[in-house]
């Protein structure tokens, strides 16, 4: 028999024990750490392009029409990303400006506060060409030296309408196509992503941005891409309903596997789906569940879609039978260390 006191402690322990396996059930699903792949640490530099308005007391732009807070947005965005990657993607905000101005289009042309304001109220007057000088911003802010130095892996813009932004962008050295211009000739020592961010939308629109830049990526690694010609594991993820003729997936940022046209996010409309047997890839094996807009759960809808999709992208460890990685985020963001069909630079 053991002694009071020793009964006591076992009892303490087990207690304990059970504490720690009831905190353990109830984390939730999007914090799972993945087995096996490194975590990819991602250092930002923000430029937020929020002017002041003197017209409106010298608020901010995002002020002045009580759009979204910037810093509110990066922090639910990396917050849902890291979540969604299971663990692997972190970003880290290494240098954060707040920029008193209108960005700089490209052809040298920028907003007074009035004549943006005048603009946005009347709904009419905006400048063209519309796009941002981009080239023009990474030398009037230092950008490619904190690149060079590996200080700065990303660049985020937060702007608002008609700011001229990409949904995401790469310069330097072997930039290629992510859902945005391409500045190749830009004299970085690597390759680097811009992401044009809006704060007159939320972290869904930031996360869809992304979702661009993940299809794009896996299309050129895989070659190309078609929705209804399932040909490459690329292909079979993104599969929905409708366009992949009555076979559904994961699906695509605009459609859904349920989806009956584009951004229906929101469709409660029940298919069978394949996307939880990728959260087993490469071990694949064909299983199906019903899903719908239920599965990932409202009320914001696409938010959390993106979020699932994520979730649900491929992310062991080793290469696959096809060549190309398990884990596709590391084409996402280490592709200065990639081909263009993914395999590791020489």
């Amino acid at each position: 028999m053991p002694e009071i006191g020793q009964a006591k402690r076992f009892l303490r322990l087990g207690i304990l024990i059970a504490a720690v396996a009831v905190a353990t059930a109830a984390v939730s699903p999007w914090s799972a750490a993945a087995p096996g792949p490194k975590p990819i640490l991602v250092k930002v530099l923000v430029l937020n392009f929020d002017p002041r308005i003197p017209s409106e007391g010298g608020r901010r732009l995002h002020e002045v029409f009580r759009w979204n807070d910037p810093r509110a947005l990066a922090e639910g965005y990396i917050r849902d990303v890291q979540e969604a990657s299971h663990g692997l993607v972190r970003y880290r905000i290494v240098r954060w400006v707040d920029v008193d101005a209108f960005h700089t289009k490209v052809d040298g042309y920028t907003y007074t506060p009035d004549e943006f304001m005048a603009c946005y109220r009347t709904g009419k007057g905006w400048h063209h060409p519309d796009a941002a000088d981009y080239p023009k911003t990474f030398r009037d802010f230092g950008v490619l030296p904190l690149v060079d130095s590996g200080k700065v892996d990303e660049v985020w813009f937060f702007g608002a309408p008609y700011f001229g932004y990409s949904e995401s962008a790469m310069a330097g050295p072997g930039a290629f196509y992510i859902n945005g211009e391409v500045y190749a000739d830009v004299p970085s020592k690597r390759a680097f992503v811009i992401m044009g961010f809006n704060y007159e939308r939320g972290v869904a629109e930031m996360l869809h941005d992304l979702c661009h830049r993940t299809e794009s990526t896996m299309t050129r690694i895989y070659g190309g891409w078609e929705v209804d010609r399932l040909t490459t594991n690329w292909a079979r993820f993104a599969a929905n309903d409708v366009q992949s003729h009555g076979v559904a997936a994961v699906g695509t940022c605009h459609w859904p596997p349920n989806a009956e046209h584009d951004y229906d996010y929101g469709n409660p409309r029940v298919v069978q789906s394949s996307a939880d047997d990728w959260l087993n890839y490469p071990h694949l094996s064909g299983t199906t569940k019903p899903v719908s807009c239920a599965t990932w759960g409202g009320p914001d809808y696409q938010r959390n879609y993106m979020k699932w999709w994520f979730f649900h992208l491929p992310h062991a460890a080793g290469v696959n039978a096809d060549g190309r990685l398990n884990n596709w985020w590391e084409y996402v963001f280490n592709f200065n260390k990639y081909d263009a069909q993914g395999r590791p630079s020489r």
